[in-house]
């Protein structure tokens, strides 16, 4: 399993979709720190109104960085397993005494800590990059942290459903799978938002916060964002996300971190099961 590992890892780093990504990311860090400069240069000397303007910043920043990293996961984990069984390289693979939920695990363990490393280099940039260009807003270390991990953990929750989609689709297919999956839980937590921002206006708009419940039930990528938003910017009693687009206006309750956890072994779970069951 770890040797299966080793390879995943290496694999990525040839893979012409990490050099994209990365072109990709230089860019967008480059026009998103010019627009950070200009934004923070003249900005007001209010402390209360910049610490706001900082957070949604981090936000915004973090919210297409998140969006970018879902890209490398979808190119990079759709063909994990069809695309090795339709090159006929699985055939080649199998044919040592390697049992076949060891190659998805391993094919997990070994992207994901790809993605876990590219995630938190990406975080640690856009934070990085506020905190040099004029940020007034104090995050501490452990929240910095959780918040890290939290964002880590969205693109290991889609690659899980990746897995599992290549399991028993062909790459073609698990890639429209990924996409569309990552695609509703985004719009949904957006329409969720619109109906709690309604709600606190005085509006009854349950019909728009249920349909962000269903969606992250089926993708829950969208809801460990506005955690991770939650934890990073909850201090002293204060939340500046509160009420912003970004933000969340219900945190995550443990037993939503709960079935996470749960989608993510179940996820695994089937992967390997309908692996097992395939014809190579």
């Amino acid at each position: 399993m770890l040797t299966i590992a080793k390879f995943s890892f290496k694999e990525m780093l040839n893979k012409k979709a990490l050099g994209l990504v990365i072109l990709l990311t230089i860019v967008y860090l480059t026009l998103y720190g010019f627009g950070l400069r200009e934004v923070y240069r003249h900005g007001t000397s209010n402390e209360i109104y910049r610490a706001a303007l900082s957070s949604q910043l981090i936000s915004v920043g973090l919210y297409f960085a998140n969006f970018i990293v879902a890209f490398l996961v979808a190119f990079s984990a759709v063909g994990a397993l069809s695309g090795d069984v339709e090159s006929g390289a699985m055939q080649a693979l199998l044919v040592k005494p390697i049992r076949r939920w060891e190659v998805v695990m391993g094919k997990f363990l070994g992207i994901g800590a790809m993605i876990s490393l590219y995630s938190a280099l990406f975080f640690t940039a856009i934070i990085a990059l506020n905190k040099i260009l004029g940020a007034k807003i104090i995050i501490q270390i452990p929240n910095l942290i959780q918040g890290m991990l939290l964002f880590i953990l969205g693109p290991i929750i889609l690659l899980s459903a990746a897995l599992w989609g290549s399991s028993r689709l062909s790459t073609l297919n698990t890639g429209i799978l990924v996409v569309m999956l990552y695609g509703f839980a985004m719009v949904g937590g957006m329409m969720e938002q619109v109906g709690s921002m309604m709600a606190m206006a005085g509006q009854k708009i349950q019909g728009l916060i249920n349909v962000g419940i269903i969606s992250s039930l089926i993708m829950p990528t969208d809801v460990i964002f506005r955690k991770m938003n939650s934890t990073l910017f909850t201090g002293a009693g204060i939340n500046f996300l509160s009420g912003g687009f970004f933000g969340a206006g219900s945190e995550p309750s443990i037993w939503m971190m709960v079935y996470i956890g749960i989608y993510v072994v179940a996820s695994l779970y089937m992967a390997m099961s309908y692996f097992n069951r395939r014809d190579i």
